[in-house]
């Protein structure tokens, strides 16, 4: 969120806990329907529950169903969108080469990837060379219910041609509205969508930045 508008990061930190909910709510909706997944009931009452202040439903009380669901659903939505790439920033600003930015090796940067795919690269990721049993030892096989999904590891910046599954990443927005802390729910689900949206974030950013303004000035007053 830093690397595509700092400035909403802040304003969203700076915002009370019901602006929070209402963007990590309208950012949720935004990336389902982007990404074509407001025709699936499962999902629209997983965003009902959301918008009551209710917890998710099932699938969504749990990962492995959560993921099962959209792959067995017949409805499935097959969207693809591009990369989201951040503008780029004068040097004194915050950003991808700032000193905060932390530095993971292949196997700490293969236990961030979730959804399907996660157990694929837990098993994929390289052996520490200080292990000498590992050299020796075979490869796991993928669990059988993983076997039907594709993996792509790579480390560094993404192909820009590459082209990512919208209703992947948009399941995240909903699971990321629905965490306990206001702004942690606000900035998960947000960037999420980001995601969802591909080459287009810069429209989401635009409508997020000015719900936020909107409440803002409301609760002022002006």
């Amino acid at each position: 969120m830093r690397d595509f508008d700092p400035g909403l990061l802040h304003a969203l930190d700076a915002a009370g806990p019901a602006t929070q909910r209402a963007v990590a709510l309208l950012a949720a909706r935004r990336a389902c329907e982007a990404a074509g997944l407001t025709a699936l009931d499962w999902v629209t009452d997983a965003l009902t529950a959301l918008g009551g202040g209710r917890p998710l439903p099932p699938p969504f009380d749990d990962d492995a169903d959560m993921w099962h669901a959209l792959a067995s659903d017949p409805a499935f939505p097959d969207r693809t969108v591009g990369r989201a790439i951040p503008p780029e920033r004068p040097p004194s600003q915050d950003g991808p080469s700032s000193p905060g930015t932390v530095a993971r090796s292949p196997e700490e940067a293969a236990t961030l990837v979730v959804g399907p795919a996660s157990a694929v690269a837990r098993q994929s990721s390289p052996q520490p060379a200080s292990d000498p049993s590992a050299a020796a030892q075979p490869s796991p096989q993928p669990a059988s219910e993983t076997g039907r999904y594709g993996l792509l590891v790579s480390f560094g910046p993404p192909d820009p041609s590459l082209r990512f599954s919208q209703p992947h990443a948009a399941l995240p927005a909903v699971t990321g509205a629905a965490a306990p802390d206001p702004l942690r729910a606000a900035v998960d689900a947000v960037y999420a969508a980001v995601v969802t949206y591909g080459e287009d974030w810069p429209a989401l950013l635009a409508e997020m930045g000015s719900l936020c303004r909107e409440r803002a000035a409301r609760s002022s007053g002006t």
